[in-house]
């Protein structure tokens, strides 16, 4: 059984030397420590997340207000992977925060819930969708809830 919670990272500055450089605004980080406040006491095993700067704050605050696991960095969830070698490089078991980026967020919420890699829906920034799996394969997921943060 696993239990993921898919995570878009939150609002980014516009301006940096490259996409992976950019790092969260301060309204970014506001609304992530928002919504870290809802994910207080699951009981997660580890938090997985992108190489990108924006993913890896993201991560950083949400264990920072969880009291939780540090993050694992992977290569395979930035915005240009593919939703199949992030699925491939997911957990089978236990419950995990993954923290990434559109479109990968939502390519992969729609391959796990519907079995296609697109249909999955929009993300806004440092939203989260949270579902559980007999085991990770795509179209074996079960859509529990959508969490978003004040505004």
């Amino acid at each position: 059984m696993v239990k993921l919670y898919i995570m878009r990272h939150g609002q980014a500055e516009m301006a940096a030397p490259s996409d992976a450089q950019r790092s969260l605004s301060e309204a970014g980080r506001a609304e992530v420590r928002r919504i870290a406040e809802s994910l207080k006491g699951i009981p997660f095993d580890g938090i997985l997340c992108s190489p990108y700067v924006r993913a890896r704050q993201t991560a950083d605050i949400v264990a920072e207000v969880i009291q939780g696991p540090e993050r694992t960095v992977s290569d395979c969830f930035t915005p240009d992977d593919s939703p199949v070698t992030a699925l491939e490089n997911l957990p089978e078991e236990g419950c995990w925060l993954l923290v990434a980026h559109m479109p990968l967020v939502a390519s992969l919420a729609g391959l796990l819930v519907e079995g296609k890699a697109h249909a999955g829906p929009g993300f806004s920034t440092a939203m989260i969708v949270e579902l559980e799996l007999d085991y990770p394969a795509a179209g074996m997921a079960h859509h529990r809830r959508t969490l978003t943060p004040a505004r």
